[in-house]
């Protein structure tokens, strides 16, 4: 049985819930394992109903989405950035910078896409832990380097960073529904 608290502003609509019962609740893993990029102009019809795996699929069909299937990498929600205070508020809070860092290890064969998502300015990022899709409201920055270490034992790989601007942290859906397009079987 879980219980309800809300608390904080009264004007809050969001309820912050705990589990009597440790042992039946569910646990995140870390590690961001897929994700990709929506076209800002699409974001609309994903974000409607994230888990409307026909939504993804045309998305994905139209190149108005790119999954990147298999990926290692971290997540930074980062903290926001404090503001003036007003009354008796000695701060007020605005937007943070939230950065996702990932790694692809397929090199040669993703030269061209890495060298162009660096010069958009228009591609909304998502990603992927264990069972959590994670998706941002807002386009990011995308910074792809290709770095090769003096070091005959070290993989050459993508390394990617994308820093999102944003008060509100991503969106978390449940991908029970999506999980079919998160694999490499299905490019």
């Amino acid at each position: 049985m879980g219980y309800e608290y809300l608390y904080g502003c009264t004007d809050s609509s969001a309820a912050h819930y705990c589990h009597d019962c440790p042992e039946g609740q569910d646990v995140e893993y870390g590690r961001t394992r897929q994700g990709g990029f929506i076209n800002a102009s699409y974001l609309s019809t994903i974000a409607a109903d994230p888990t409307d795996l026909a939504a993804w699929e045309a998305g994905i069909a139209s190149g108005d989405i790119t999954m990147i299937p298999e990926i290692s990498g971290s997540f930074d929600p980062g903290d926001p950035k404090e503001l003036k205070g007003y009354g008796n508020r000695k701060v007020t809070y605005g937007a943070r910078d939230m950065k996702w860092s990932f790694n692809d290890p397929i090199y040669l064969e993703n030269y061209a896409y890495y060298n162009e998502i660096s010069k958009r300015a228009n591609q909304v990022p998502f990603f992927v832990t264990a069972s959590i899709l994670h998706l941002f409201d807002t386009v990011g920055n995308i910074k792809a380097k290709n770095v090769v270490t003096d070091d005959l034992d070290t993989e050459v790989i993508w390394q990617v960073d994308v820093t999102v601007t944003s008060r509100n942290l991503p969106t978390l859906h449940a991908i029970d529904a999506i999980a079919s397009i998160f694999s490499c079987a299905v490019f």
